[in-house]
């Protein structure tokens, strides 16, 4: 079985390796992740994203999905959805993710 490198010992017990890091600020970063992958946030929330993305292990994991993600819908592009249909979606992705992150507590 292979070692494990100094950048993933221990990833398993310190999903958060900075005390500054809750689940909290995960997901007020997660709410902007389309904006910052946009391009779309002034440099100081941009600069906040990135410094809590090195910080997080679960956060980088949850990036690289997403871009995944991006690049898949983008290669398979389909009709356009209505606006009222992207909020609905939206609404339920975070209520998803806030329901998991409190069964998670």
């Amino acid at each position: 079985m292979p070692r494990p490198t100094r950048r993933t010992a221990g990833r398993a017990r310190h999903a958060h390796r900075h005390v500054s890091h809750s689940k909290a600020h995960c997901l007020k970063i997660f709410r902007r992740l389309s904006l910052y992958l946009d391009g779309e946030l002034p440099d100081n929330a941009c600069e906040e994203i990135r410094k809590h993305l090195h910080g997080c292990d679960n956060c980088e994991v949850f990036l690289a999905s997403f871009k995944r993600t991006v690049t898949l819908c983008r290669k398979y592009p389909s009709k356009p959805l209505s606006l009222a249909a992207k909020e609905a979606i939206r609404s339920a992705v975070l209520q998803a993710v806030e329901e998991g992150s409190a069964g998670r507590r």
